[in-house]
């Protein structure tokens, strides 16, 4: 009998103590979507996430084939421009003043240290 308390206990316990260390507040849905509480959206960044083509805003640091582009066949990983990032290509606005071979930027052979 007391074996069989011990481990029911032992089931129960950690999942009383889990269910309390969740917050009331959370729940899929404000998670899900980015909410903090009962804040405004948070407005998530894409530096550092794979795409298959490049946003406005962005550049690009790396280049993939990937068959999860469909006929596009690349994928690119995508990096918010900052002075001093080494990129693939040179967005709108941004100029550089350095550059270095790579072999990561595809059909471009060198990195463009970027200048804002």
């Amino acid at each position: 009998m007391l074996r069989r308390f011990i481990a029911v206990l032992a089931m129960v316990v950690p999942l009383a103590i889990g269910a309390a260390a969740i917050p009331a507040h959370a729940n899929a849905t404000s998670q899900k979507n980015g909410l903090i509480a009962e804040s405004a959206p948070v407005v998530l960044s894409l530096d550092g996430t794979w795409s298959c083509s490049v946003p406005s805003g962005y550049t690009w640091d790396w280049v993939q084939v990937s068959n999860s582009c469909g006929s596009l066949r690349y994928q690119y990983r995508l990096r918010t421009p900052v002075n001093g990032l080494w990129a693939c290509s040179i967005p709108m606005g941004w100029a550089y003043d350095a550059i270095q071979p790579t072999n990561l930027c595809g059909s471009n052979p060198y990195y463009y240290r970027l200048v804002g």
